[in-house]
């Protein structure tokens, strides 16, 4: 008899508004999102700007979080990530992406677009109109965009339930 093949958790980016409904304003809808995440059946990828991007965002006044509030998130968001290697020369300005990638008006969703192709993650999941009509043009590059919502069946078709 074989031995059983260890599967490993999804691997997922998820874009700063999916973030926030997780850690920051507690969104019914992400629930399980979380719960997956805090019992490693899914595992969070990020990168330096990715978390830049989050400590930027923390910081606008809609988020109402005072300074150690902030840092609060960002080092439970930490515990829950796995920090990720770019390719050298990766910048916001030099994201390393094919020349026909898709690419969002907001530059700075961008980046986790990136993020999900070079660390060939299961999907990125987002809530942004923007990333979600991508959908089509990134799966060409091996990039799944999904929903809070579809994160469930992901979970349960790649665990095996």
């Amino acid at each position: 008899m074989e031995p059983a093949k260890e599967s490993r958790a999804p691997r997922l980016v998820l874009d700063t508004n999916v973030v926030l409904d997780c850690l920051v304003f507690r969104d019914p809808g992400s629930r399980d999102l979380v719960e997956a995440i805090e019992s490693k059946r899914l595992e969070l990828l990020a990168h330096r700007l990715t978390l830049e991007e989050l400590g930027r965002v923390l910081a606008y006044p809609q988020c109402r979080l005072d300074a150690a509030a902030q840092q609060e998130v960002q080092d439970r968001y930490l515990m829950l990530t796995t920090l990720v290697d770019t390719p050298d020369g990766f910048s916001r300005q030099h994201l390393a992406l094919p020349p026909e990638f898709p690419r969002c008006r907001d530059h700075d969703d961008d980046l986790f677009l990136a993020l999900a192709y070079h660390t060939q993650a299961d999907a990125l999941i987002s809530k942004d109109r923007d990333i979600l009509s991508l959908r089509k043009k990134a799966k060409k590059f091996g990039v799944a965009i999904r929903t809070i919502g579809e994160v469930g069946g992901l979970c349960g078709v790649m665990s095996g339930k």
